[in-house]
């Protein structure tokens, strides 16, 4: 299975990133980048803006950069084996609003605020993770 992803990241004023935490899916349980997966015909900017309104209520101000990413997760949320592909790209925000405290929205189960240096892999989806040493770099 192959999935594409758009997905953004910023954080607040404070230095906390906004994640949400996956309500379905292989990653049901554990947080993840705010985002999800293109409409036909849609890019990956109008994507991004559509999502992050949805599950976050932001609008995007700016996109600082692009950053593409390709993995192969195995296990999903419960430790059961699993193929997936999950490509996609991750970019880095400005935000023009403060988040709402989203709850049960399509696949979040809610809207936090975390600082990364706290999480561990257990918690935190594969995009999330292997994004982490590019987040720590554009934040």
């Amino acid at each position: 299975m192959e999935h594409l992803g758009i997905y953004g990241i910023w954080s607040n004023p404070q230095g906390r990133v906004v994640l949400i935490r996956k309500a379905r899916g292989p990653y049901v349980g554990l947080l993840d980048l705010p985002g999800g997966s293109p409409e036909p015909g849609e890019s990956p900017e109008e994507t991004l803006r559509r999502e992050l309104v949805e599950e976050c209520g932001v609008r995007v101000a700016a996109v600082r950069s692009w950053h593409a990413f390709d993995l192969r997760v195995s296990r999903d949320s419960a430790g059961r084996p699993i193929d997936f592909r999950h490509k996609g790209q991750i970019a880095v925000l400005d935000v023009a609003d403060k988040h709402f405290a989203v709850h049960d929205v399509e696949d979040v189960a809610a809207v936090e605020e975390h600082d990364l240096a706290g999480l561990s892999a257990a918690e935190c989806s594969a995009p999330l993770w292997e994004a982490r040493a590019l987040i720590d770099l554009l934040l």
